[in-house]
């Protein structure tokens, strides 16, 4: 596909806000260590959707004809993300073991 490889990347606030949650989640429970290890993990798996966006599976809970919404299966978390025009856009970080009705949400999420 044309054009893929001028795409960036554009996290979302609030799927900054899930990461930063699940950061001092880790920070409190078991240490700054793991916490810093999440996020850099996380920042390493973003950026394997840079080469093909496409790559990854559509999202179950978000189904569309365009197939714009796909997800990253990242350990206990799924990193949904959009395939916009301009460029990629993770819209949230979602532990697996929440209600997957609250994927859902993130169609709403700004």
């Amino acid at each position: 596909m044309e054009g893929q490889s001028e795409k960036v990347i554009a996290v979302s606030d609030a799927a900054k806000k899930d990461l930063e949650q699940e950061y001092f989640y880790y920070a409190q429970n078991y240490s700054i260590e793991a916490a810093e290890k999440l996020r850099i993990g996380f920042n390493k798996e973003i950026l394997k959707i840079l080469p093909n966006p496409y790559i990854y599976p559509e999202c179950r809970f978000l189904l569309t004809k365009t197939q714009i919404y796909r997800n990253i299966v990242w350990g206990n978390y799924l990193i949904i993300y959009k395939i916009k025009k301009d460029c990629i856009e993770v819209l949230s970080v979602f532990h697996t073991k929440q209600k997957p009705a609250k994927v859902k949400l993130v169609r709403k999420r700004k």
